[in-house]
Parts: structure tokens; sequence; C-alpha cells
């Protein structure tokens, strides 16, 4: 499956374990296609990148269902590499981890799902193991490594975000009242280096979880915009925002 042209095993994989017994995947719901529904009537949506090729079809669909995002946290990733021939060349485990703070990279692009009553979010940690093929057709950046296919190799936790309520736990409660990006990037880097985290949980302390400063203005962006966070003013060039009364 060079380069993920169909469906890779991890996303059938997970329509299969979400459906759950007496569910079915790929499932027709008004001119739309789901992933799966429950044996109890839920729709679910698997989603691994960005929330923005979503965001009419499920805006559509919620208006009679209950639909769920299913949005998996890579904690874990183990690479095998084959050459052309389906021999195992080599096996690492790659030192890129994901975290809740990953989210926000893939709802920036359709914050206003979160607003909707009938739509929620499931984050679920797991590890994969993704497959390489050293043919020579894969982007330069890999050197003509070709990506072939992404397995599910262990679950972990999940969390399930129902309202935009929910997602105040992104913001560290030592926060000052009011912050720019920057304090807010700044307490973060704070709380994290100041303690370890307490559980190897993934989703148990997000404020604990490595962010970057890319994320974190993609966190105040979609805090923002799902009405947990209102912006005061300013400070030199940047906006203040404090958490909305």
């Amino acid at each position: 499956m060079s380069e993920f042209n169909r469906e890779s095993t991890l996303h059938a994989q997970l329509k299969q374990l979400y459906a759950g017994t007496g569910g079915h995947i790929e499932v027709p719901v008004e001119s739309y296609i789901c992933d799966c529904r429950t044996g109890y009537g839920e729709l679910i949506e698997i989603q691994t990148g960005s929330f923005g090729p979503l965001k009419y079809k499920l805006q559509q669909i919620a208006q009679n269902y209950q639909v769920k995002i299913v949005h998996p946290i890579i904690r874990n990733r183990f690479i095998e590499t084959y050459s052309a021939d389906k021999i195992l060349l080599r096996k690492r485990q790659s030192p890129r981890k994901g975290n809740s703070w990953d989210l926000f990279k893939a709802l920036i692009y359709a914050p206003e799902l979160v607003l909707n009553t009938n739509i929620s979010l499931e984050l679920v940690a797991l590890d994969i193991t993704e497959t390489r093929i050293e043919d020579g057709n894969g982007s330069w950046h890999r050197k003509g490594i070709s990506l072939d296919d992404k397995k599910l190799f262990a679950l972990h936790e999940t969390w399930v975000l129902h309202y935009p309520d929910d997602y105040e736990d992104f913001i560290p409660f030592t926060i000052e009242e009011t912050f720019t990006i920057r304090d807010f990037f700044n307490r973060c880097k704070d709380i994290r280096t100041a303690k370890k985290p307490i559980s190897e949980q993934v989703f148990s302390k997000p404020t604990k979880e490595p962010l970057t400063y890319s994320t974190a203005q993609k966190a105040i962006y979609v805090l923002h915009r799902i009405g947990i966070l209102e912006r005061i003013g300013k400070k030199g060039n940047s906006y203040l925002y404090r958490k909305k009364q």
C-alpha cells in the first residue's frame, strides 16, 4: 500500500473494534458513509488526520444523529523496513511520541464541531507498527523509502470529550488570570519540568505532556473559538486571554 493510497490496516482494525459486537462498518447514513455504527446505534468516524475534511459531512449527519469522532494518538511507533521483495531489513522504535496536545493539530481546522451537542470526541492512545518498503519510490526526506502500512500494536486508555467545558483540562491550574500564548506555553513548560508525571497514562495530566510553541498557538486558537477563553486586550503585539467568565 505505497504511501497509504488505500485504507490502512490500522483504520480497518479500529473500525472493527469500535463497531463491536452487533455493530456494522461502512454504514450508509443520509447521503454519506460512516465508518461504523455500534450495536446500540452510535455512529463512529475514525479520523487520524485533520478534522477539516469531516466538517461539512458531520454537521449534516449530526442534525439527526449522535456521532463520535475517534482520534488516535500514537504513543509509540515501531518502524519495520522491508526490501522490495518483502525481506525484513531492520526494526526500530521511533523517538517521536504523540500526546493529547496533538488533538489541536487536527481540531484547528474544524473547532466548531466541538460546539455541536450531537458530536463527541474520543482520543484513543495506542502503539502502532509502521511498515516501510525500501523501493526507491518514497519521498526524498525518507531517502526513497515508501510508507507501506500501519497496524495496531497495543491499545492504551481513552478520553472522551463531550462538551466544550471538558477542554478546560488543557489549561494549567496555576496560569495567571490573564495571559498571552507565550505565557501559556511557558507555564506548561514549567509544570512539565518541575514535576514528573505521576502516571504513565497519556491523558491523566495533559498539561504535563510535551508542548511545542506552534501547538500552543493552535490550542489557544481552538480554546478561544469554542468559548473557553476570551480575548480581553493586548500586551504589546500579543493578545491577552483569560478563562471566559
